[in-house]
């Protein structure tokens, strides 16, 4: 049979010596307070220990001294001394702790059961989420369950300031990297004018936001610079929410293989063409370009998915299409779940350390102008977009306003709007919409009338 100490026993939840070891360690050392790398009271278990821990810390900040004595007369000035264990257990806090040289390793301790206390009463909420009747969906208790444990991540987690002499070293390091071009100060886009507007591309961190007017051509753009850092060896995953990865794939044999999109998609393929799909598809198959197009993600499924791909696969740039089809958070208003996902994903690039493009989308405003140039205000649904983002370029293409100018065919502008690290500019691209492609644009723009013949036929190629 089977004794009591054949079982395992249940982890314990609380450690009270690790927090004893703590009060004792500050008691005697005050300077030890440098070391507990961000505890706070309500990580302790015992409530007399956050009443004495409060206390040392209120004293401390405030230049004075902390020992059994000071903090005693602390708590009984503020009616805590009883309730705190009195002048007894603060004595015994002290002599019952050799020294203060381990406290880091205590503080870490209180920290980590701070945190299995606090994912038990995480797991106590889903469990209630499921048992308790409601309207919410399966679906929506399973977001609400990953958000809870979402926040749980970030418990503990701190990055201190440093000082910048200490931040130098690093920063020369790279400058001379770059000088000597052992790395590239960005990722390349694969357009030559518009690294050369970015500083080398996109870099690590940033937010770029690509938002244009409906057929503008902002996928086919972020689709095509993902398959010309795919062609590079990086790793791009595309979380295309409007397109099917079929749709996309057709995209990319078009744009590689330099193939009709119309005669992918209805199967009238010319002599020539046969051979162009098997070169894109040999080239294709060397990429690591991988497609999500689950519909209406999360900002959380973006966030999850993401870092699942980096582990498994690596993941040097992510792309999200687009903005206005994420859904879920807990914001009621539009704008404010808008502004939400912005930050979210800017946030998701400094944890990656990647790029993340996001589309989205421009409002009717911009139609309204004799040169009908978007402008940063034309962002839809939400201000905070241009905010929280580090690149906004906005895709334009006067043909689509001018269809009868045929000195306007295939020209596009990429308007830069917002650059953080840079200058703002308009770099002149050529869109051939039939094979999905950007490319660099020759020769001198084209000149583009704003007469009111020209609003008119716009308006009506519009309706």
């Amino acid at each position: 049979m089977n004794g009591p100490d054949d079982f395992p026993q249940p982890r314990s939840l609380h450690s009270v010596e690790a927090e004893q070891a703590v009060l004792g360690s500050l008691l005697l050392e005050n300077e030890a307070i440098d070391r507990i790398d961000g505890l706070d009271a309500a990580h302790f278990w015992r409530d007399d220990h956050r009443v004495v821990f409060s206390a040392i810390m209120r004293l401390v900040t405030a230049n004075k001294p902390a020992d059994v004595v000071t903090v005693y007369e602390f708590l009984q000035a503020n009616a805590q001394a009883g309730r705190a264990g009195g002048l007894p257990y603060l004595n015994a806090l002290a002599q019952n702790t050799p020294s203060a040289a381990n406290v880091a390793r205590y503080a870490e301790i209180v920290r980590d059961r701070a945190l299995l206390r606090e994912t038990a009463a995480a797991a106590r909420k889903v469990l209630e989420l499921v048992e308790t009747p409601s309207a919410m969906k399966g679906t929506e208790i399973v977001d609400k369950a990953q958000g809870l444990l979402a926040q749980l991540a970030q418990i503990g987690v701190s990055r201190g300031p440093k000082m910048l002499y200490d931040l130098m070293n690093e920063f020369v390091e790279r400058v001379d990297e770059r000088y000597h071009s052992r790395i590239e100060p960005g990722i390349s886009t694969g357009i030559a004018s518009l690294d050369r507007a970015l500083n080398g591309g996109f870099h690590d961190g940033n937010l770029i936001i690509i938002a244009g007017r409906p057929s503008m051509g902002k996928t086919a753009l972020t689709t095509d610079i993902g398959l010309n850092m795919a062609r590079a060896g990086r790793s791009v995953l595309l979380d295309s929410m409007e397109m099917s990865d079929q749709e996309v794939v057709a995209r990319a044999v078009a744009n590689r293989g330099d193939i009709h999109l119309s005669a992918l998609l209805n199967g009238r393929l010319g002599d020539k063409d046969w051979p162009r799909l098997t070169c894109a598809i040999r080239q294709m198959n060397d990429m690591r370009f991988a497609i999500d197009d689950s519909p209406a993600m999360s900002l959380l499924e973006v966030r999850t998915k993401a870092k699942a791909h980096q582990r498994k696969h690596g993941l040097d740039v992510l792309i999200v299409d687009y903005l206005g089809l994420m859904s879920g958070g807990e914001e009621k208003i539009r704008t404010q779940q808008i502004g939400a996902y912005s930050r979210g994903l800017k946030s998701l690039a400094k944890e990656l350390n990647i790029p993340v493009v996001a589309l989205a989308q421009l409002s009717r405003k911009s139609e309204d102008r004799p040169d009908k140039k978007p402008i940063l205000s034309d962002l839809r649904d939400s201000g905070d977009i241009e905010q929280d983002a580090d690149v906004v370029m906005l895709v334009h293409r006067p043909e689509m306003y001018d269809p009868n100018n045929d000195a306007l065919t295939g020209y596009a502008e990429l308007l830069i709007r917002k650059n953080r690290n840079g200058a703002l500019c308009d770099v002149p691209l050529l869109y051939r919409g039939a094979v999905t492609k950007f490319e660099e644009w020759t020769g001198p723009a084209p000149m583009i009338s704003h007469g009111p013949a020209v609003r008119k036929r716009g308006l009506a190629a519009e309706l």
